[in-house]
């Protein structure tokens, strides 16, 4: 009898092309669940329900991956062939991911809901090209106490819409400018306004120095928080807070006329074909809808936003934004999680 056997096993290399699709997967699902807890959550506003945000604090995939091939030849001169040729091969395969939630609260929770936007950080993202009309009808209260419109209050200052048509058009024109400063107190928002020819940029920077009361010749307008302008110099803003922002927003859902019949939600403004239109077009309905931007079921009916509704599309992703914007409030500590190495 003579025989001959190799035997090879160890553990195989993990290719890198896991982390292109694991963080491309991951990514899409959480970027459509943060959508999705969003909406929910307004939803649960008009409902008078209780707004409730889980913080994915980490995702930790761990892989292992293992094989065995062996492989042996043996002759048996009593057998029929003579010879044998035993042939085995194994192998394992294992991705194990880890995911933590903590409910947001605490500090935390005001410093992302509670608190007003910082007017810094509105100016900031009007800098970077986002229109003066969805930034401010969104997120401000008023300036130099032209009011927008209000949560419970449907009627808008007509000056208010005044004021960002010329504010529009003296940005775009860059007949108005943005400039950051550093404080002791911290960034302070200055804007300028640079010498234009044209005859209509002319009228919107006058429009705008009459609304905001400035003083005539000044060139550099000083963009504070409050709700009482100082001098000729300043523009005072008051800035909603994230849950003011996400109510106002609420009111606007078209709720099934028989949950507002039954008291169920709260009453708000629908008026979606008049002068009033919403902040963000959420509509509803006893079934799923088949395209949708964002989708959420609540109370024996779906809400959503439509895939083709390119304003409330805008105005929701500017929100999430914000949303990141706001977050400056102590990190809580996530917990510890232990990966095994290999």
């Amino acid at each position: 009898m003579a025989w001959m056997s190799l035997l090879l096993s160890g553990c195989t290399h993990v290719s890198p092309r896991t982390i292109t699709r694991d963080r491309f997967d991951y990514g899409e699902t959480l970027a459509d669940s943060w959508k999705r807890q969003t909406l929910i959550n307004i939803v649960r506003l008009r409902y008078a329900d209780t707004p409730l945000f889980m913080d994915i604090t980490s995702i930790i995939n761990s892989y292992s991956q293992s094989g065995r091939l062996s492989a042996g030849a043996m002759l048996f001169p009593s057998s029929p062939s003579g010879n044998t040729f035993p042939l085995g091969a194994e192998g394992s395969w294992s991705n194990t991911p880890t995911v933590t939630y903590q409910p947001l609260g605490g500090d935390k929770f005001t410093h992302s809901l509670l608190r007003p936007v910082a007017p810094a950080a509105i100016f900031q993202m009007m800098q970077t090209g986002w229109r003066p009309d969805l930034i401010f009808r969104l997120a401000v209260r008023s300036v130099n106490s032209i009011s927008n419109r209000g949560v419970g209050r449907f009627e808008t200052d007509p000056r208010f819409d005044r004021m960002l048509q010329a504010l529009d058009r003296a940005m775009q024109s860059q007949a108005l400018g943005l400039r950051v400063e550093e404080r002791k107190d911290g960034e302070a928002i200055v804007m300028v306004i640079r010498g234009r020819d044209a005859g209509d940029i002319d009228a919107d920077i006058n429009t705008l120095r009459e609304l905001w009361g400035l003083e005539a010749g000044t060139t550099e307008i000083n963009v504070t928080y409050g709700a009482m302008q100082r001098n000729g110099q300043d523009v005072v803003v008051m800035t909603r807070s994230m849950l003011e922002i996400m109510m106002a927003i609420a009111l606007d859902i078209e709720i099934p006329a028989a949950h507002l019949a039954e008291n169920r939600a709260l009453v708000g403004e629908q008026n979606v074909d008049g002068d009033t239109q919403p902040l963000i077009r959420i509509r509803s309905g006893k079934s799923a809808p088949a395209d949708a931007y964002a989708a959420v079921p609540f109370k024996d009916h779906w809400f959503w936003i439509d895939d083709t509704d390119i304003v409330s599309k805008t105005r929701f992703t500017f929100l999430m934004i914000l949303f990141s914007l706001a977050e400056t409030g102590t990190p809580l500590s996530a917990p510890l999680v232990t990966v095994p190495s290999r």
